[in-house]
């Protein structure tokens, strides 16, 4: 019994290698099949055309109508094939199809348009329907038009909102895509024309029309010609109500569009999400009992988008805390913030860093009654927004602006981008000494981080502005006397906390305002204030570093001697680390 079991086992392994060696075989025997051209477009006088085969094995070729005919209609490898097209008996267009039919693969075809006599322009799908969202590199639709004129594309727009709005400009077309004419031979040309479209934020279906506008070769509109327009239908956007369940699709919706890496499970109750915090009872700072429940802050962690925040983030009605932090490809892109985010009036922190933005819309002051903390580090901002001011903040105590390098480079002089258009955030304090004032003179912040930027030249010394007084210095006792006594000494960003500025191309002296600021202990100021860009040289060639940077903290605790026990470490005069100031 066992004998007999091995033998039947062995013809079963023989089979199985037997079976795969003809599937080999076969796949060897049919892989690689492709034509030269899959659209042919002719006159009304018909004509031949010529494509060429590229084939590993056999193939035939069927024709779909009766006007239309190859030769060779079979082969075998590579073959030169002659389509012909009879003459046309309307003056109307015709279309036809060629299918080849590889041996063991699916079939391919060639498209045969035939215009009648007369110019035309035609398009093959003259209908379109589209969702209302989708990931970005899916968010256009391609158009193939054939002609035997010069033609320029217009849109209509077809919908408008209840409030007299028309809805326009969501479908467009790169130059890039523009069809190029070349019909001296009278020829019809099939042209393949990519249109991009955006999504449709609206509750309603928006419509809308694309029309071709013939064109002679003089730029004169050519008369009596037959055009086919395309007629394009969006969905409209699922409705998003003002209640935890709006917010949940508002959530979902913006998570999908940005492509979040963060795992949402939809199906759970929106309390179990870990990228999301909702309103309690028990809150302090509850702006009222129908809050509760509502979102409180969420986190979408790093994404993959080319636009601005998606519209849904105004929905969120209750937000505090908005934040995204890390877009694919950055350092390419370059998105301006859209407006939808400053309708949330609750908004206190808001973190939208390392995305490539490049602009703040102008209504971005909507946001300073309420934001308390910003960051925007990691982006490409060439400069301060000009929005970006105490008088339009006056709450804001936290501004992050570090990192706002779209390319790495330790050489300005030498550099081959346009420091001023396309490095990232650069000022050269020596020849623009006041474009800083915006951010320096902000009295009420108490963070600002300015690391790793294109910031170069000398810090300004504000010699002649009001100096510190008495009621300036109260909550530190005698501690500070000698502002008092040298009131030359600016009072500069006086309720700073934290201030950074490393990592980047200063030079020439530092100012006293800095030298002698009343935090400048806190704020670690050997690695986050006087370390510049390592081996860093400025727009002159000059190597950055502060000509008088202190080799210790003798001068500071000879000013202030009653800090000296609090920043003294085992007997040296050490600057304690920041998480060390904390315990």
């Amino acid at each position: 019994m066992k004998h007999l079991l091995k033998i039947v086992l062995g013809l079963v392994l023989c089979l199985g290698l037997f079976t795969a060696c003809d599937d080999e075989e076969d796949n060897a025997a049919v892989s690689g099949f492709s034509l030269s051209k899959t659209e042919v477009a002719a006159n009304a006088e018909g004509g031949k055309e010529t494509v060429t085969v590229s084939s590993e094995g056999e193939w035939v070729a069927k024709s779909s109508e009766p006007w239309l005919s190859i030769s060779p209609a079979n082969g075998f490898g590579n073959t030169e094939c002659v389509i012909t097209i009879d003459e046309a008996l309307k003056n109307e267009v015709r279309e036809a199809e060629i299918r080849f039919i590889p041996k063991g693969q699916a079939p391919k075809v060639i498209t045969v348009t035939q215009l009648g006599y007369g110019k035309m322009i035609h398009v093959k799908e003259a209908e379109v329907n589209l969702k209302a969202s989708d990931v970005y590199e899916k968010r256009y639709f391609e158009a193939i038009i054939t002609a035997n004129v010069s033609f320029k594309i217009a849109y209509e727009w077809l919908t408008t909102t209840e409030e007299g709005v028309t809805l326009e400009n969501w479908i467009s077309l790169e130059k890039k895509n523009e069809p190029v004419f070349n019909l001296e031979s009278a020829r019809p040309q099939t042209y393949k024309v990519r249109f991009d479209w955006k999504m449709n934020p609206e509750w309603i279906e928006r419509r809308a029309k694309i029309n071709f506008e013939p064109m002679e070769q003089n730029g004169k509109s050519a008369e009596e010609v037959a055009i086919t327009p395309i007629l394009v239908t969006q969905a409209a956007s699922p409705v998003i109500t003002d209640d935890r369940a709006g917010d949940s699709l508002a959530i979902l919706t913006i998570h999908e569009r940005l492509a979040s890496d963060i795992a949402i499970n939809s199906s759970e109750n929106m309390m179990y999400w870990d990228n999301v915090s909702l309103w309690k009872r028990t809150d302090k700072e509850l702006p009222g009992p129908e809050a509760v429940g509502r979102v409180r802050s969420v986190n979408f962690g790093t994404i993959t988008t080319k636009e601005s925040l998606p519209q849904e983030v105004r929905y969120l009605k209750y937000l505090e805390t908005f934040q995204v932090y890390g877009n694919a490809n950055t350092m390419l892109l370059s998105i301006d913030l859209e407006n939808h985010i400053c309708e949330l009036e609750y908004l206190k922190n808001l973190q939208i860093g390392g995305y490539g933005l490049v602009s703040l819309p102008e209504d971005f002051d909507r946001l300073g009654n309420s934001l308390e903390s910003l960051d925007l580090s990691a982006n490409n901002f060439t400069g301060v927004p000009a929005v970006l001011t105490q008088n339009n903040f006056p709450k804001l105590k936290s501004l992050i602006f570090s990192g706002n390098r779209r390319w790495t480079v330790s050489n300005l002089k030498d550099s081959q981008y346009n420091k001023d258009t396309e490095l990232g955030f650069h000022i050269n304090m020596d020849e623009n000494p006041t474009e800083i004032d915006q951010l320096f003179l902000w009295d009420n912040l108490e963070e600002l981080v300015l690391s790793y930027n294109y910031l170069e030249g000398t810090l300004p010394t504000y010699e002649g502005r009001t100096g510190w007084q008495a009621d300036d210095l109260k909550q530190y006792g005698d501690t500070l006397n000698y502002l008092l006594e040298h009131p030359e000494i600016p009072k500069i960003l006086p309720n700073m906390k934290r201030l950074t500025l490393n990592l980047n191309f200063f030079t020439g002296k530092i100012p006293e305002w800095l030298r002698f600021h009343p935090h400048l202990l806190d704020w670690f100021p050997e690695v986050l204030i006087f370390n510049q860009q390592e081996m860093g040289q400025d727009s002159k060639g000059t190597p950055v570093k502060f000509s008088d940077e202190p080799s210790s903290f003798t001068y500071y605790f000879d000013a202030y001697p009653l800090y000296k026990q609090k920043y003294e470490v085992e007997g040296e005069d050490e600057t304690l680390k920041p998480e060390e100031q904390k315990k």
